[in-house]
């Protein structure tokens, strides 16, 4: 027996110190993660912001208003003379003086204070407050949005509650929450009571503390190891932080319903959404309303159930005149208070879809451990400005189309900006909402772009290095729109048809492109050779299948918003191929990069036959399917294609200026026909964002004209150099040596009008300056030749 003891003993002990090791590594385990929380924002593990904002002296305030901005950013007005501090501005008239918080970019340099005149939006003068003069400040980047546990959600506000809103939680929630340890027996033993009176579960005794710890790390099932484990976590959280900060992160994340479909969080976003006031103007009877709904969210919602949450909001109130919070008369006053109810509003929500994306790609640019771990920032080349103007243009796109029809399925619609000279995302809209439909149209769906491919069989046509063998065409070259019959191998024949059934015999190639015709761009994919096409298309930028077919040459390959608007930017940016990135860098919480985006660039084509495909689809948008852009206000150079898919089940827009190249879809998710053409549905939708993203139309220069570019005025019908007797003349670039040489001598009328030229250069302004020298030794050749 003595032996048996013996081993029994040491069993014991041996099982006790098992049992102390694994608690140990159990709490340091939970302390970590504590950590780690406290290092990131309330409501994620992941903050996503948007690109800094820029001031340039003599450039445009983005968004217009430069006191708006502050405003978002959470900068506070203050009047008088006192030293302003950080986060701090002082306006008066035209002029506002700031003191910028610290960046959260670790990169970020420069001077943070700054007195700033703006005159009618743009920068008049940029200096340090000090005095000296400046070319550029930069603001620290908006929250666009957070990942959490439960995925994507919009930036939480993080407005300090008043203080009458703070002993609302207190009532409702946790009256004992500023001296219990994160746990609280007193209360667990009445929700016992109360539980074991009721015959069944009716009072929760968990903390505020508990149910923060509760939603940020622990699933909903309520079981004994889950309920440890948030006492536990909830007392360490005590032990590494204040009540305070446990009390605003609670306040700046808690649960507090739907709006739409999309969930609101904290009691910054229910201010704005159920009342449409920012927090800390809340009287007591808002706050006592917010602070009741936490209980039951759902099934509190005001809009929903306003009786049941005014009884709620009632009884909060009466909890609050017992705690000494409000008297007895200030209580029943505001108890007797209707219900005053914000009208429901449209949220600015798109950037779900970007927090959504980031969370796609954060596991393909890090190591598990780094895209897993809380408190990493991540940075974007976002532009929150346009990110609100692309999602109301997709808005009142769709309400337009939709408006008097009646759909079993609604229309979605996508829209992706990019930056031409770095590739970088700057709006992303994958569809008409997020929360009731979260695919990413933009970035992650395929479909035929339709006409919207064209560009691509043009391009072989121009660029002489792509088929050595064939001829190079110019932009007035001859096509033959006619009927052709092409066989397919093993599958009969095709007849490609133009969208109005018509044919318009032989045109400029210039002309084909711009009236979409679809028996002309065939019949030159099939001179210029389709691995040619495929070829050029790759190069661009398109990684989607591309097969080697005839209709090829009429968008049948499927391609994403994201490939085809990228593509275009080759154009944009003269020749230039720049992979888009969505996000810029990221760092840990420690402030350590962990991820910066290299800048890529590959010359894929030659300077001037970018510009000559440019020099096409400007002309798409002046006299041909894209026209109607113009007659919409579109003002300013701008340059696009339409695509319509067969049954109209797609409709793209793709176009640019030089500051932004832009991308629009509209179809629906079924596949069905929309009855709508890339002009009908798409265009419009573009045409309203490039529009309202550039205050005073689109970029005011021209596209810039390259050396490698000579301008002629020609005869469209031989592409010979006019005469005065020509019915129809054009100013049509070349590529230098591809010039005409010879006088068109169709129609008559002697000598070509040399002089007419200089008149042209002085009238094209930023289109021949650039080409200027050359021209005037061409002139001078021609003479004495």
């Amino acid at each position: 027996m003595g032996r048996l003891r013996r081993v029994l003993v040491r069993a014991g002990l041996a099982f006790a110190v098992l049992l102390l090791v694994a608690t140990g590594a159990g709490v340091a385990w939970l302390d970590g993660r504590i950590r780690a929380y406290l290092a990131g924002p309330p409501l994620g593990a992941t903050r996503i912001y948007a690109a800094p904002l820029v001031l340039t002296s003599g450039g445009r305030v983005p968004g217009g208003s430069l006191v708006r901005k502050l405003g978002r950013l959470g900068y506070r007005a203050v009047a008088g003379t006192a030293p302003l501090a950080a986060g701090e501005f002082r306006w008066h008239g035209d002029t506002v003086d700031l003191v910028a918080e610290p960046s959260p970019e670790p990169w970020a340099t420069g001077p943070r204070r700054a007195r700033v005149v703006v005159r009618d939006g743009v920068v008049t003068d940029l200096r340090e407050l000090e005095g000296a003069p400046l070319e550029r400040f930069e603001l620290e980047p908006e929250v666009l949005a957070v990942l959490g546990r439960e995925g994507p959600a919009l930036g939480a506000g993080e407005d300090e509650a008043p203080p009458i809103c703070r002993a609302a939680v207190f009532a409702a929630e946790d009256r004992n929450f500023l001296h219990h340890p994160g746990v609280d027996p007193i209360a667990i033993a009445r929700a016992l009571l109360a539980d074991l009176r009721a015959g069944a579960p009716r009072q929760g005794g968990s903390t505020l503390t508990q149910q923060l710890v509760k939603n940020t790390f622990l699933s909903p099932r309520r079981t004994l190891v889950r309920k440890l484990q948030e006492a536990a976590l909830a007392i360490l959280l005590e032990v590494r932080t204040t009540k305070e900060e446990i009390l605003r992160r609670y306040l700046a994340s808690v649960y507090l319903g739907t709006d739409g479909d999309v969930p609101i969080h904290g009691f910054a976003e229910g201010a704005q959404v159920y009342f449409g006031e920012p927090l800390p103007e809340l009287g007591p009877a808002e706050c006592a309303l917010l602070a009741g709904l936490i209980r039951s969210p759902n099934g509190l919602a005001p809009r929903r159930y306003p009786r049941a949450a005014l009884a709620r909001r009632n009884r909060v109130l009466a909890g609050m005149a017992e705690e000494g919070v409000l008297d007895a008369a200030a209580s029943a006053a505001a108890s007797r208070e209707p219900l005053r109810l914000a009208p429901p509003r449209v949220r600015s929500v798109a950037a779900l879809y970007v927090a959504a994306e980031v969370a796609h790609l954060l596991p393909e640019l890090l190591p598990p451990r780094f895209a897993q771990a809380p408190g990493l920032s991540v940075f974007t080349g976002i532009d929150v400005d346009l990110q609100h103007e692309a999602e109301r243009a997709v808005r009142r796109g769709i309400d337009r189309l939709e408006e008097g029809r009646h759909r079993r399925q609604p229309l979605q619609a996508a829209l992706l900006a990019l930056d031409p000279q770095s590739g970088r995302v700057r709006a992303l809209v994958g569809g008409r909402d997020y929360g009731s439909s979260p695919l990413d149209r933009a970035m992650r769906a395929r479909r035929q772009p339709g006409s919207a491919f064209k560009p691509f069989v043009y391009l072989v046509a121009l660029d002489p290095s792509r088929r050595p063998d064939v001829p190079a065409r110019t932009v007035v070259s001859p096509l033959e729109d006619e009927p052709i019959t092409i066989e397919l191998a093993g599958s009969g024949v095709w007849r490609p048809a133009n969208y109005d059934g018509e044919f318009a015999g032989t045109l400029p190639l210039e002309d084909a492109l711009a009236g979409s015709r679809n028996a002309a761009t065939v019949r030159l994919a099939l001179d210029v050779g389709l691995e040619a096409v495929q070829r050029a298309a790759v190069d661009a930028g398109i990684s989607s299948p591309l097969p080697q077919v005839p209709s090829l040459a009429l968008g049948v390959a499927e391609t994403s918003l994201l490939e085809l608007t990228a593509a275009y930017g080759v154009f944009a940016d003269g020749g230039v191929r720049r992979p888009p990135a969505l996000i810029v860098a990221v760092t840990a919480g420690t402030g350590e990069t962990l991820y910066a985006a290299p800048s890529e660039e590959t010359r894929v084509l030659t300077p001037g036959v970018a510009y000559l495909v440019t020099h096409l689809l400007e002309r798409v948008i002046d006299t041909g399917t894209g026209k109607s852009a113009r007659e919409a206000g579109l003002e300013g150079p701008a340059a696009g294609k339409t695509g319509t898919t067969d049954d109209t089940r797609d409709a793209w827009f793709i176009g640019f200026t030089s500051d932004v190249v832009a991308g629009v879809w509209v179809g629906r998710d079924d596949h069905q026909p929309i009855g709508l053409t890339g002009a009908q549905a798409a265009l419009p939708i573009w045409t309203d964002f490039v529009r309202s993203a550039s205050p005073g139309g689109p970029a005011a220069s021209a596209f810039p004209v390259p050396d490698d570019i000579v301008w002629r005025d020609v005869d469209p019908t031989t592409g010979l150099l006019a005469t005065a007797g020509c019915p129809e003349t054009r100013h049509e670039p070349y590529l230098v040596g591809s010039e005409p040489r010879e006088t068109c001598d169709q129609h008559g009328g002697g000598l070509v009008a040399v002089g007419e030229e200089v008149g042209e250069a002085v009238r094209d302004g930023g289109k021949a300056i650039e080409s200027v020298g050359r021209r005037v030794r061409d002139w001078f050749g021609r003479l004495f030749h």
